[in-house]
């Protein structure tokens, strides 16, 4: 630390753009080590970056905490929120000194603080001061080597002495992800796709808030379908929802649509305190809906929809602007390609005419000048090939003589109405054969991508390199490559999806520089997967541009469902 205020100090009223010579080494600060690798070129330019670097016996923190990556995932979490809550204390407002990101409920991994190795990382934003393009050498010392190791000090294990070494909520944070881990064991094991635990709080405060909405009724399993798990030496109860197809009706404002999204946001773990934290869900689900105008490349859509008038073939579809049912079906279809196994459906949100097709419409046309094949018509085929769907049909009723399971939300209550779905008139399959449906087979990632190339540069003459894009915080751009987002709500914030696109991008140049002899086999979801895998051991350090944004983990499923989303939006 006293090297780097004398560094600083020999600085005072030179040349703004000498702050650079800042990042020519690791500082020591005795507990931790700094670094910059970004320093901003002016005082009005986005804010420096620094890299906080400790070991986790320097921070009090014995070494089992590095063991398995759910206790890696619980301390990086819980250290990264109360990192954060130290500097908005400390720096309230907007163009603070020193800032750092506060999450939304998800624990996922972000490169704003991770541990890996025994060693943590935390990376913060810091405003360099300057007197026009003069250094502040008074109030950058300051900052750097009086308020920045108070903020680390935060994050110390202060309860290292104290019985236990550790303090309980730190261990109730870990206690949510090793359920976790034990239910989602438990429901391969009982047949199930989602588990919703009695007292989960599923309602938020307001569409704009991810806060749970005070005074909401705690959810309570309906005896039907309630299960007693044995999770980790005590038992949990809820409601289980088998593997198959179940229909959640209920009146308007009910409740339908609430306990749909609680399910969707389980795919990742919640915070202790969000309601939906001992929510699990089968790891693989996707929540799929009408997505109009989104690129489709070479998908088969064949299994719902028939070839299309002009002599369009849906064996091997391609637009770079799909209608609301083809939409639909493109996103089913990939996700099943990418091994997805569970599809949360709203009928809000999606086409009409891709759920069901009216019989009195139907009559009249015939299948002759119809190409499209409603999901009623194969959901059934598809459960057995051990896909489960979880539909809200709140008006389509031909899902409740299609379901396994019936769910009423009545006053924000979950009731079970299995005993009358044999009272409910069953769904008739339209006469006449339609092919058999089958799973597709995953694409070879570099063969979908090497088509792409061309639009793997950079997006302006003055950027030397590719670079990755947000545009509304939901259009990805890599170069002159485009994926639009916005409707993979399982993506659920910023980071991750700027995390998703620098990972495409480290893969897609990656790929485009293999010859064509030395092309890999493996499919998009693989490789997705192993990219995956690798970050949540070591970090995003090891990726291009790993610690110069902000950013945190997807899923594969969903790095992939990006991928099959881009197109050169420069050959438009």
């Amino acid at each position: 630390m006293k090297a780097l205020y004398q560094k600083i100090r020999s600085l005072n009223g030179k040349n703004y753009g000498l702050y650079k010579s800042l990042a020519e080494k690791s500082w020591d600060f005795g507990d931790f080590s700094l670094e910059f690798i970004h320093v901003q070129g002016d005082p009005f330019a986005p804010a420096s970056r620094v890299v906080v670097k400790a070991s986790l016996q320097q921070l009090g923190y014995a070494s089992e905490w590095s063991s398995s990556f759910e206790r890696r995932l619980a301390l990086s979490d819980f250290l990264l929120r109360r990192l954060g809550a130290a500097v908005q204390e400390r720096f309230p407002g907007k163009d603070a000194a020193v800032a750092f990101p506060m999450p939304g409920p998800e624990m996922l991994v972000r490169n704003s603080l991770w541990i890996d190795n025994g060693d943590l990382r935390a990376c913060l934003q810091v405003r360099l001061p300057g007197d026009g393009r003069k250094i502040q050498a008074e109030d950058a010392a300051e900052i750097l080597t009086m308020v920045l190791p108070d903020l680390v000090s935060t994050i110390y294990n202060s309860e290292a002495r104290q019985p236990g070494g550790v303090c309980p909520e730190l261990l109730v944070h870990y206690q949510v992800l090793a359920e976790r881990a034990c239910i989602l064991t438990e429901l391969e094991t009982r047949g199930l796709v989602a588990f919703v635990p009695n007292g989960a709080v599923l309602p938020r405060a307001s569409g704009l808030s991810e806060l749970p909405l005070a005074g909401a009724v705690p959810f309570e399993a309906p005896a039907e379908l309630a299960v007693t798990l044995n999770v980790n030496g005590r038992e949990i109860r809820g409601m289980g929802i088998p593997k198959g197809v179940t229909a959640i009706t209920g009146g308007a404002f009910h409740g339908k649509s609430t306990l749909l999204q609680a399910l969707v946001s389980a795919v990742h773990p919640h915070v202790p305190g969000d309601g939906r934290e001992g929510i699990v869900v089968d790891e693989s689900a996707v929540r799929i809906g009408v997505e109009d105008g989104r690129s489709v490349r070479g998908t088969d859509l064949s299994v719902l929809v028939r070839d299309l008038p002009g002599g369009v073939v849906t064996s091997n579809f391609c637009t770079l602007s799909a209608s609301g049912s083809t939409s639909e079906a493109a996103n089913l279809v990939e996700a099943m390609e990418f091994g997805a196994r569970t599809f949360f459906i709203d009928e809000d949100s999606s086409a009409v005419n891709f759920l069901v097709r009216d019989s009195r419409v139907r009559k009249l046309l015939g299948d002759d000048r119809e190409p499209l094949i409603p999901l009623a018509d194969r959901i059934r085929e598809f459960a057995s090939l051990g896909c489960s769907f979880i539909v809200v049909a709140g008006a389509c009723g031909d899902f409740l003589g299609l379901a396994d399971n019936i769910i009423v939300m009545a006053d924000y209550k979950a009731e079970c109405a299995n005993d009358k779905i044999s009272g409910i008139a069953p769904y008739v399959k339209p006469a006449g054969s339609l092919p058999a449906a089958s799973i597709p087979d995953c694409r070879s990632f570099a063969a979908y991508v090497r088509p792409l190339s061309a639009g793997l540069r950079p997006a302006s003459a003055v950027e030397r390199q590719v670079k990755v894009k947000l545009s509304g915080d939901a259009l990805v751009q890599i170069g002159f490559l485009v994926s639009d987002a916005s409707r993979l709500f399982t993506l659920v914030d910023k980071p991750q999806r700027l995390g998703t696109g620098l990972m495409l991008l480290n893969l897609c140049q990656n790929a485009v520089s293999n010859s064509a002899d030395k092309a890999p086999d493996a499919s998009v979801i693989e490789v997705a997967q192993e990219l995956c895998d690798k970050i949540k051991n070591v970090g995003f350090r090891n990726l291009p541009q790993g610690m110069s944004r902000e950013m945190s983990l997807p899923r594969a499923v969903d790095m992939a469902c990006v991928l099959l989303r881009l197109h050169d939006q420069g050959r438009r």
